[in-house]
């Protein structure tokens, strides 16, 4: 054992003994580093401790600081320390650091904390502030500059280049004051919440007054500090014009967490949230053409529900084209999300294997997702004889229901111009080994003809960790289209682009991420066991599902196509 990791070990069994000192605990938190990484605090409490230094973006462009710093978590990181770098600055910053790290051959993650709540929380207030937390506990335990909290973990021998750092100082954003409940907070809330938390709605607590805000505000605190809500966010830096981008902005952020550290004052005679009216069963898109309903489906009162495939014949006798599809929850505080596969006329069964195998990905909702609309006088094809397979995922709220959803079908009155189609770069064939926090895999789809790319709907099951698209041109570059660095089974998301990608003939679409089979990830089932491909949740799929239209489909090729049998597959489930 090295002396660094045995006097480590000293120093942790001294600190559980002195606990009755009550070291102070630290908030858990998620930043992006500079290269879009998601990093969790308390993810990391498999490790003997998380260190994290403040540094300055002026001091992190020399050469020399990179190369102290990158001597120090290679010792640190022999100790099973994880270490951290963390600097306050927008995004903007991410792309010159990554080119220092490289030329220095520095690999440590750099946080970027935009709003410096982060560093404010942990007392980071300047260039070279550092502190070591005990990872089981998230307990501080020595805080100040990197030289001395290095040397806490060493038994006062500093870890070697920690005394040579020139500490910068470090420009910390001043805290937004007077924010206003009325004006400021409300209007936050309206935009990015109250859609979930509403009487009746999927969200487990309404947010439907300033009494009730205030009450659930610690929590409101914690979920936005770890990036778990709101949910479907993704690394706007680099994604690609995604049309309503989940999640605050760093302002919207600021102001939040100041309110809420204030104590959530309310200011005005009026309460905007009191009173609002969330009525539903109607369908926002005016009336369909075809309406649905769903076989009532019986939810118990408690317990983990697995996916229920179900099946729903459309009787159709002729070729329909559909311009948009709408659902309406029966019971929206139960129904998680549906994703709609189209079977083929040849299959009456409704057969989850065949749908998942030959299967078009047409539509779906979750909580907050707007209805699938094609656009551009684009349509999708449903062949006459074709069915319906629904994947319903439902959470239950501690009564017993029944949720009889109802699907709302929009038809075009004549064949649309363009012919909407679907796609997948996705894997079928991998093994994930017990254990293992990041197994990484990818998958590619060829783009045989030009194509305008409309969306991206990225899914895995409990252990996916992170999915990216890019799209490889024909001429030898790319572009990275959309990251999702935390993905949540639990929130199925379709990414539209503000504007349509054209891809040209000979693109390749790449699907990148991986899984995490580890304990670390508290959604995995059993992560003593491999985890092969497989329709239930306790296998796994790796889809990088895309809507797209070739630019020369017209619908008399598709209609033919669908008569000979043919269409695009993109399995899933």
């Amino acid at each position: 054992m090295s002396r660094v990791k045995y006097l480590l070990t000293l120093w942790i069994v001294m600190a559980s003994v002195s606990a009755f000192a009550g070291p102070a605990k630290v908030g858990d938190f998620a930043l992006l580093d500079s290269t879009g990484r998601f990093h969790q605090l308390s993810y990391y409490g498999d490790q003997q401790a998380v260190v994290i230094t403040a540094q300055a973006a002026s001091a992190l462009a020399r050469v020399d600081t990179l190369k102290a710093l990158q001597s120090i978590d290679d010792q640190l990181d022999a100790a099973e320390v994880e270490f951290f770098v963390l600097t306050i600055g927008a995004d903007s910053l991410r792309d010159d650091m990554n080119a220092k790290l490289n030329a220095a051959d520095a690999t440590f993650p750099i946080l970027m904390d935009p709003t410096g709540i982060v560093a404010d929380d942990l007392g980071l207030n300047q260039g070279g502030d550092s502190v070591a937390i005990n990872a089981q506990t998230l307990a501080q335990q020595s805080h100040g500059d990197l030289a001395a909290v290095t040397a806490s973990l060493s038994a006062g021998v500093p870890l070697t280049a920690a005394a040579m750092l020139d500490n910068a100082a470090m420009a910390t954003p001043a805290r937004p004051t007077d924010v206003s409940y009325v004006n400021d907070i409300v209007p936050m809330l309206e935009k990015n919440c109250v859609g979930c938390h509403h009487e009746g709605g999927i969200g487990p607590w309404p947010m439907n007054s300033h009494a009730m805000v205030k009450g659930w505000s610690p929590m409101m605190r914690e979920v936005v500090m770890t990036k778990r809500m709101p949910p479907g966010q993704i690394d706007t830096h680099v994604s690609s014009g995604i049309k309503d981008v989940a999640g605050l902005t760093s302002a919207e952020q600021a102001k939040l967490i100041a309110w809420i550290d204030a104590g959530a004052p309310k200011d005005g005679d009026l309460d905007p949230l009191v009173g609002q009216n969330y009525a539903g069963g109607q369908f926002t898109l005016g009336e369909p053409d075809i309406v649905l309903t769903v076989p009532a489906q019986e939810i118990p009162a408690n317990g983990v529900l697995d996916y229920r495939y179900v099946p729903v014949q459309l009787n159709l006798d002729r070729d329909i084209w559909i311009q948009a599809m709408e659902f309406v929850p029966g019971d929206k505080q139960v129904l998680h999300h549906i994703i709609t596969y189209l079977s083929s006329p040849a299959d009456k069964t409704g057969d989850r294997d065949d749908a998942a195998d030959r299967g078009e990905n047409i539509a779906g909702f979750a909580p907050g997702r707007q209805p699938d609309a094609f656009a551009d006088n684009s349509g999708r094809l449903i062949p006459k004889g074709s069915n319906l397979l629904l994947q319903m995922h439902y959470t239950t709220s501690g009564r017993a229901t029944v949720d009889e959803t109802t699907i709302g079908i929009f038809l075009h009155d004549k064949p649309p111009k363009h012919v909407m189609s679907g796609g997948v770069a996705g894997q079928r064939r991998f093994m994930i080994p017990p254990g293992v926090k990041e197994h990484k895999l990818s998958g590619e789809m060829l783009v045989e003809r030009d194509a305008m790319l409309y969306q991206m709907t990225p899914h895995m099951h409990y252990r996916g960790r992170y999915m990216s698209y890019t799209a490889e041109y024909p001429d030898g570059t790319s572009k990275l289209l959309l990251s999702v660095p935390k993905y949540d089974f639990n929130w199925q998301f379709s990414y539209r682009l503000e504007e349509p990608e054209f891809l040209p003939a000979g693109t390749k679409l790449i699907a990148s991420g991986a899984m995490d089979n580890s304990e670390q990830n508290l959604g995995n089932p059993d992560p003593t066991k491999p985890v092969f491909f497989g329709l239930q949740t306790m296998h796994e799929m790796f889809f990088g599902f895309v809507t797209l239209r070739y630019t020369d489909d017209i619908v008399e090729t598709a209609a033919s196509d669908a008569d000979a049998g043919q269409s695009d597959t993109a399995g899933g489930g």
